[in-house]
């Protein structure tokens, strides 16, 4: 078989571009439709919304026999050495086993429907929970196309993919509340419309530039080959129900049983605010890229790569992080009233709590890269026994504390799994400048949330008023931000990598490239 510079600098660079682009479009549009969603919906339908999307979670816990994993971790390595049979037969059985598990499990769930849905208050939506199950299907044969996109480096289809989609629900959400019809119903005609639309598109991207059906047909894996992959699904089959436990959208079952719809639709309003926070952060842009060439390193350099990937993975996501979260601080409330018309604004100290664990959390990413890397997925099946600490948690501060309640078990919890993956993979998940950095940034962002909450108290006026002010305090705290111990040689001479041209010139000017210190080694 012959090898394919599949991950070189070059196409890595290209992805990276196709990858800015299109999320900062897709970001775009993502807040539009979002705002347009929160003021014309009421709020009783947006928290049923809220909680059919919790079944997204829920099927693909339970169908997960750890499939996406599997494709994410061995479709770039059969790739690297040219092995695009074996990544094709890969993609074409994980794509029929997903979609075979996912009708089973949906299957399951309507037929209790009448049992179990009224103690959710959802008893009433049976027939839209029907049409939301064609969302849920097509929702993961589209990711597991764009997963297969992204190990190509063709991320102008996977990402532009989502860009399509954040524009096409913005488009019909526009449509909808201008003629006063934006309701549950249409709102799930909505969506399911914009992600057929995507995955017809990808799909043909696929046929036409990456598929080698003959090969794939032909292609039979070894007996070694498929007890790797067996025991690579198995132990993240069960990763990935424990993960469910740990994610926020187990949150709304337990606050739909105590509480009610409403309430489901203010934390889900919160969170997503939190999700579209995470969604800017530069680690989001990069893994997508750094993940495939992750799991391209040799064994032989991984332990003077590996350090380096997961440092500049996390630190590039504090880089954005610790400036939200101070900002989150002395405006969360006019945030909410500027930008979604005051609505869901008594719990608006939600925004702050999210974004709080959030900080504490950004090393999720890079420990699992690193995790799976070394393909551990015992470990971090292990520390999956954080979710019965979450679920108890749950049921003891939701009654108790509400939605806050609800916020600190689940942001807890992740903590505790993550510190758990990272001490066992404490040898190479390693933060090379940590101490200089928290400590920097606390000393900086905790300055720039005084120095607002000051102004706020001395100065009166509109909430627009107090947000532009408090921007224009951030971006000179910014300018020394992005200059200090927050990034370290290694993460700026990675970035002179992966932006050798023209642009590097802008990145100089931000100070992403100052002090131009080469990190010795750096390959």
């Amino acid at each position: 078989m012959m090898s394919t510079p599949l991950y070189d600098r070059s196409k890595a660079r290209r992805s990276l571009f196709h990858t800015v682009a299109f999320r900062m479009a897709s970001q775009v549009a993502t807040v539009l439709s979002y705002v347009v969603l929160v003021r014309a919906m009421h709020k009783e339908d947006f928290g049923v919304l809220a909680l059919l999307y919790s079944f997204v979670g829920l099927v693909g816990t339970a169908a997960s026999l750890g499939l996406e994993q599997t494709l994410r971790r061995f479709q770039p390595e059969y790739l690297k050495v040219g092995n695009v049979a074996a990544a094709a037969w890969l993609v074409k059985r994980i794509a029929a086993l997903r979609f075979a598990a996912n009708c089973v499990v949906l299957l399951g769930v309507f037929l209790a429907w009448n049992r179990v849905a009224p103690f959710f208050g959802l008893g009433p939506y049976k027939t839209q929970f029907l049409w939301f199950s064609v969302l849920i299907l097509l929702y993961f044969q589209t990711q597991i196309l764009q997963l297969t996109m992204a190990a190509h480096m063709m991320h102008r289809f996977s990402v532009g993919s989502v860009a399509m989609l954040s524009y096409g629900k913005l488009i019909w959400y526009s449509l909808l509340a201008f003629s006063g019809a934006l309701t549950l119903r249409t709102a799930i005609f909505a969506d399911t419309l914009a992600y057929l639309t995507i995955y017809v598109f990808l799909r043909v991207m696929y046929h036409r530039h990456c598929t080698v059906d003959a090969a794939a047909r032909s292609y039979k894996p070894t007996t070694v080959e498929r007890k790797r992959l067996l025991r690579y699904g198995l132990f993240n089959n069960f990763n990935d129900a424990g993960t469910f436990f740990l994610e926020s959208r187990v949150d709304n079952f337990f606050i739909a049983g105590f509480m009610n719809a409403v309430s489901v639709g203010i934390y889900s309003f919160y969170l997503r605010l939190n999700e579209m926070a995470m969604n800017m952060l530069p680690g989001r842009l990069f893994d997508n890229i750094i993940q495939p060439m992750f799991f391209a390193i040799k064994p032989a350099d991984a332990d003077r790569r590996v350090p380096q990937y997961f440092t500049f993975l996390l630190n590039m996501n504090l880089l954005v992080l610790w400036p939200v979260l101070a900002f989150s601080i002395p405006y969360h409330g006019e945030i909410v009233r500027v930008v979604f018309g005051g609505k869901f604004i008594e719990q608006s100290w939600l925004l702050c709590v999210f974004l709080a664990f959030a900080t504490l959390n950004s090393f999720s990413t890079p420990v699992a890269l690193v995790a799976q890397y070394e393909e551990k997925a015992h470990i971090q099946l292990l520390s999956k026994v954080f979710a019965a600490y979450n679920v108890l948690a749950l049921f003891v501060l939701v009654p108790y504390m509400g939605l806050y309640g609800a916020a600190l078990a689940i942001g807890s919890s992740q903590v505790f799994k993550n510190t758990f993956v990272w001490w066992h993979m404490r040898r190479r998940a390693v933060w090379v400048n940590a101490g200089s950095s928290v400590l920097a940034s606390i000393v900086l962002w905790g300055t720039a949330v005084l120095l607002c909450l000051g102004i706020k108290s001395l100065t009166a006026g509109p909430a627009v008023v107090q947000l532009l002010l408090g921007s224009a305090v951030f971006m000179c705290f910014l300018v020394v931000h992005v200059r200090g111990p927050i990034l370290c040689a290694s993460d700026r001479e990675i970035l002179l990598r992966l932006f050798p041209g023209k642009e590097m010139r802008f990145l100089r000017v931000l100070g992403l490239l100052s002090p131009a210190v080469p990190a010795s080694g750096l390959r």
